[in-house]
């Protein structure tokens, strides 16, 4: 057992760094988790109603590692870790800023196309900063380079 437990530590560590490929290993893996739990709450609802509430559960440590693996490739790009915040919340932010203009009558609504095009350009930054960009050669502050494979 203490072996499976020392695999999953790096899973859900925020400081250090991984590399690109260290990266989509995890999101491969953490999606196939989600369709996973998402099967298993699907079923415990249909089964029970409430008992679906019970693996829902489960979807807690696959964000929590979604999180830190993104935090990592953060590190290793050299940026900190608020840049999450940006990139978690700023397309919400922006696309509900946008979804208020267009509810109301004012002149403010010309002004919504362009702040769901911000909200979209912001998310497709934050997919190639993590998923595509080369990190830092060398060690950083966040410490040392990953093995590239």
């Amino acid at each position: 057992m203490r072996a499976f437990t020392d695999r999953l530590k790096p899973i859900f560590a925020f400081s250090g760094r991984t590399s690109r490929l260290g990266y989509w290993r995890t999101q491969v893996g953490l999606a196939l988790a989600t369709a996973v739990v998402l099967t298993l709450t699907v079923l415990a609802t249909q089964a029970g109603g409430w008992l679906g509430a019970v693996p829902s559960l489960l979807f807690l440590p696959v964000l929590v590692a979604g999180l830190a693996v993104a935090v990592r490739r953060l590190h290793d790009r050299g940026k900190p870790a608020w840049w999450i915040a940006v990139f978690a919340a700023g397309p919400y932010a922006l696309s509900g800023l946008a979804s208020g203009l267009y509810a109301g009558d004012s002149v403010l609504i010309l002004a919504a196309p362009l702040l769901a095009l911000a909200a979209l350009g912001l998310s497709v930054w934050a997919w190639v900063e993590l998923g595509f960009l080369r990190g830092a050669r060398g060690d950083n502050r966040y410490g040392a380079e990953p093995a590239r494979r």
